[in-house]
């Protein structure tokens, strides 16, 4: 029981996620995350997404999960988890308003969706994919921080997934999935780490890095030595912490002043990088950037940090909450939230990631018309190439599984989010293929089809 307590603290942290790319088989028409024209929350269309939902005259019931009048969809989460009560709720949340939406304007071809929540509370994704095996049609929009432990039973009953996340090595590099915004293991974002050493020299001359003692964590970590350290960045520090957390974080402070630390690298959660920064305030000293992931695009920094936040940079390919005045997609977003779930969990990165999953799926599905099979929704969204989830977030290459070749930061302060200029030129995003590098390290391995005893001339 101990065991479940200390991971619970911290098990946010595995949902770093990051994100770019472009093609004519690409359903995404325009993807401009600056569009002029507002679907609004009463159209079939979403930002440029083009009649995402609709009308239609299915007659058959050609698979499971699938009948003539509906489509029955599932989509994990871990809300129910004892040690973290709520945890990422917003993957149901957004799962109830995109489908309330859906099928307001028909569903997919006139069958409606049914969202199948299963709640793996951290410690049943077995059981729950167990469930989902015997009438999901497909994953949608879910995640699970112990995804790892779901992988094989999936597979070994070809359930196709489109997630909002991945976190596991074992779960980033699986057969029979499409993830919008990739977080693969072969390839990872350069862009944010030149401009920082660009614009913090000396920061970058003194870099260390710093994360918590979880296996997902470790991993990122040693991901992100590989990528300063190719950057140029020099590394002179690098130190784990106690995932929930250390009784102090004085000698931590003591250890980056004692190396001369002026640049850090973050891997962790929020609540745990306010209070190095609280420590670092206390003991006045003074770090020139700290770098971190999209999972600290939360008002838990703010909050637990106060006055003590400074100059901590998150790498982000989402359009942010803050930006929704200027992007449709991102209002839309909201404004579904506003009329279909009003007390949901709206402001939350993950929900917009799940967002880009489910409009995936519906685009994918949408092109099957009565014969809807998994073998074609999957197949239908393997050939996407270029794909902004109608403008939520910058390009993306679905097909390939790369990470993202456009990048944004977000800067935390005290007073909330900031978003500085980083030479962009595709809306708020700086775009282009020097912003991704391929990774020359090992770094786990997915599980594959063959290794249940399965392949693809199995998905029906």
């Amino acid at each position: 029981m101990a065991r479940r307590r200390w991971l619970g603290v911290v098990l946010v942290v595995a949902l770093t996620v990051t994100a770019c790319g472009r093609s004519s088989s690409e359903s995404d028409k325009g993807g401009s995350t600056t569009s002029s024209t507002a679907a609004g929350a009463g159209s079939s269309s979403f930002g440029s997404l083009k009649d995402v939902c609709q009308p239609g005259d299915a007659k058959s019931a050609p698979t499971q999960g699938v009948t003539a009048d509906s489509i029955t969809v599932g989509t994990f989460s871990d809300p129910g988890s004892s040690v973290r009560p709520g945890l990422n709720q917003e993957l149901f949340d957004t799962a109830e308003v995109f489908a309330a939406w859906c099928n307001d304007h028909g569903g997919i071809n006139g069958r409606k969706l049914v969202v199948d929540q299963h709640d793996s509370a951290l410690f049943n994704v077995r059981p729950e994919m167990a469930k989902a095996c015997q009438k999901d049609f497909f994953l949608v929009g879910g995640g699970a921080v112990f995804d790892q432990e779901g992988v094989k039973p999936r597979l070994q009953c070809m359930l196709p997934a489109i997630p909002a996340y991945a976190v596991s090595a074992e779960a980033r590099g699986a057969d029979l999935q499409v993830q919008p915004i990739p977080n693969g293991l072969t390839s990872q974002p350069f862009g944010p780490y030149k401009w920082l050493k660009e614009k913090f020299p000396e920061g970058a001359a003194h870099a260390g890095v710093l994360y918590g003692q979880l296996p997902s964590l470790i991993t990122t970590a040693e991901m992100r030595k590989e990528q300063i350290t190719r950057a140029g960045w020099k590394l002179v520090y690098t130190d784990t912490y106690p995932a929930t957390g250390p009784t102090s974080w004085a000698p931590y402070v003591e250890a980056l002043r004692s190396k001369g630390i002026k640049g850090l690298v973050w891997v962790g959660e929020p609540e745990n990088l306010a209070a190095l920064e609280n420590a670092l305030h206390d003991a006045k000293y003074k770090l020139d950037f700290v770098v971190t992931d999209a999972n600290h695009y939360d008002q838990k920094l703010i909050e637990v940090g106060g006055e003590s936040i400074d100059n901590v940079y998150v790498i982000g390919t989402l359009v942010p909450f803050e930006m929704a005045g200027e992007n449709p997609a991102t209002k839309q977003y909201l404004d579904l939230f506003d009329k279909y779930k009003p007390d949901g969990k709206s402001h939350a990165y993950l929900g917009l990631q799940a967002m880009s999953a489910w409009l995936l799926f519906a685009t994918s599905a949408a092109k099957c018309g009565d014969d809807l099979t998994r073998r074609c929704v999957y197949e239908n969204a393997r050939k996407v190439k270029d794909w902004t989830g109608g403008g939520l977030h910058a390009r993306q290459d679905p097909s390939e599984g790369l990470i993202s070749q456009c990048f944004m930061l977000y800067k935390a302060g005290p007073d909330g989010f900031t978003f500085p200029d980083v030479d962009a030129n595709e809306g708020p995003f700086n775009c282009g293929p020097d912003n991704r590098i391929t990774l020359k390290g090992s770094y786990g391995k997915g599980i594959t089809l063959a290794d249940v005893g399965r392949s693809m001339a199995d998905l029906k």
